[in-house]
């Protein structure tokens, strides 16, 4: 009896584990977790922060444009985050620089639009920069300047009654000359004899009136020898990207040998290396030759051994 009471709590026992078993919830295998799916949506999410879109664009070359996908407006973005406001502004300070001068290279070629989108974005980096008051006059003097060609341009192409009045009169006289009957030379009346030929004369001026041909002056040719070279300074946010490229500048050399004027004529990639080229270009000296020389030379940039294994 006692044996039965025994098998009949073992078999009871191995019921309520099956019922367990079966109501447990089967694991499916490969199922992320919920603290896998948590970290894997962080790190999507930081992927595309503002932060990370703005060092992707800055490594990509992409510093100004294209507009609404590039580094500065990115590095804006990011300063509307409290964890990022602090580098995004460390990195905003650095790229100012770039954003003035191309807003000086836009203004210079007539690009309005362009300086206009710039200089906003150098109010949104700092409202109270020293440069902004005066790019705002140079972009007030440009659309002044454009309207001011406009209204000319339309002046001129309105026709003013004098010349409608020229224009008829000669439309009368080329009528008339085409309704007279046209004299053959052999039946044309000959010239009364006592007459003279009349002779089409020209007065020469003045001997004093005459250009004079311009004194005979030896052009030199030859390029000033450069006496003192300096290395360009590597813009921090190109170093920091891995960036290599060049710059063109054209400079005028003084007689003494220093150089002013300095004017950059083109720089690849655009907005990077334009500051360094011109601040290298006024640290060259010349042999003097006691006259002024045009001139222009490429500044090259080029990343360190170090820094271009490491990349």
């Amino acid at each position: 009896m006692k044996a039965r009471w025994i098998g009949l709590g073992i078999g009871a026992a191995l019921c309520l584990a099956a019922c367990g078993d079966a109501a447990r919830p089967a694991v499916v295998e490969g199922s992320a977790s919920p603290a896998d799916a948590t970290a894997g949506a962080g790190i999507v999410a930081a992927a595309t922060a503002p932060y990370a879109r703005a060092e992707r664009a800055l490594a990509a070359g992409r510093i100004l444009a294209p507009a609404g996908d590039n580094a500065i407006e990115h590095y804006l973005d990011a300063c509307a985050q409290p964890s990022e406001r602090v580098r995004a502004r460390v990195a905003l300070a650095e790229l100012q620089p770039y954003v003035l001068i191309a807003a000086e290279q836009a203004i210079a070629r007539g690009d309005g639009r362009e300086a206009a989108r710039l200089q906003a974005l150098i109010a949104r980096i700092d409202s109270g920069a020293p440069a902004l008051p005066r790019l705002r006059a140079s972009l007030d003097a440009l659309v002044r300047a454009r309207e001011a060609r406009d209204a000319d341009g339309a002046a001129t192409a309105m026709p003013s009654p004098a010349a409608g009045a020229s224009a008829a009169a000669v439309e009368r006289i080329g009528a008339t000359a085409a309704t007279e009957p046209v004299i053959s030379p052999a039946h044309a009346p000959e010239p009364p004899p006592a007459a003279a030929p009349a002779t089409a004369t020209v007065q020469a001026p003045p001997p004093s009136a005459l250009p004079t041909p311009p004194a005979s002056r030896g052009v030199e040719a030859r390029t000033p020898r450069l006496l003192q070279d300096a290395q360009p300074r590597y813009p921090l946010p190109a170093l920091r990207a891995r960036i290599e490229g060049e710059a063109q500048v054209a400079f005028t050399i003084q007689p003494d040998g220093s150089v002013r004027n300095a004017r950059l004529l083109s720089s690849t990639p655009p907005g990077m290396f334009e500051a360094s080229a011109l601040a290298v270009a006024r640290r060259w000296r010349f042999e003097a030759t006691g006259r002024a020389h045009d001139s222009s030379r490429t500044v090259h940039f080029r990343l360190p051994a170090e820094a271009a294994r490491d990349g």
